[in-house]
């Protein structure tokens, strides 16, 4: 595992070379600054449930254009001979998958932290007194963890397909995933999917703390599980 840092490194080199990093951290972003421009009235919640909606129905986007590229960027290493490159040098696979997985986390992290402070700046002043942000800061955290699952499935699906077909895969089930747990039926906690659910529907969740950590920490065992599966596959695959 001390190769994992070196590797992470290259992995986002990679990513930036290519500009696939841009539109990773990019969309997260601009998902937090929705909020802002669509006119309050819209909306028909308060200040701190419209900022919630709207981030989480963008974040439904950006992280299955980020799934789609993480597949896409898997299945490059391998198909390009750069995976069976790192592997010769006495480089486990499952550190390869590893270290892609942490690159993906650290846009991700950075991509929906920043989008949530745009979110809650719109908060403060649109809000006629200042709401309490440990819900709102609990709910993008749970989102977070919902980010890091689909992008071990992007991951999954990246180390036994093709590029193409991986990230058009990645970008279908993990929009379609994602946009059933927006006010749909996998919303409900504590699937890995509800931290998702309860960003988008603030005004009206009972319990929006205890909900968002269940859906996280259910979110981040699927993550596991789906890593694990997918370092299994990858042992089985030719690079």
């Amino acid at each position: 595992m001390t190769r994992v840092p070196a590797l992470v490194g290259l992995a986002l080199r990679e990513l930036w070379i290519t500009f696939r990093l841009i539109p990773m951290i990019v969309l997260p972003v601009l998902a937090g600054l929705v909020e802002a421009v669509v006119p309050p009235e819209l909306s028909g919640l308060s200040a701190v449930g419209g900022a919630g909606f709207w981030f989480a129905t963008s974040l439904v986007m950006a992280v299955a254009v980020v799934a789609a590229l993480g597949a896409w960027s898997l299945a490059s290493e391998r198909s390009s001979g750069t995976a069976a490159w790192v592997v010769v040098r006495a480089v486990p696979r499952s550190t390869i998958l590893v270290s892609w997985f942490v690159a993906l986390a650290i846009l991700l992290a950075v991509g929906i932290g920043l989008g949530g402070i745009g979110a809650w700046l719109t908060v403060l002043e649109r809000a006629e007194t200042t709401p309490d942000a440990i819900p709102f800061t609990a709910a993008v955290g749970a989102s977070l963890a919902t980010a890091l699952a689909a992008a071990a499935l992007g991951l999954l699906v990246g180390s036994i397909l093709g590029r193409r077909s991986s990230a058009l895969a990645s970008l279908i089930v993990v929009g379609g995933v994602l946009g059933l747990a927006v006010g749909g039926p996998l919303a409900t906690p504590p699937l890995p999917t509800a931290g998702l659910g309860v960003l988008g529907d603030l005004d009206h969740v009972a319990r929006p703390v205890s909900d968002a950590v269940r859906s996280a920490g259910s979110a981040l065992a699927a993550a596991a599980a789906l890593l694990v599966l997918a370092a299994a596959l990858m042992e089985r695959r030719d690079l």
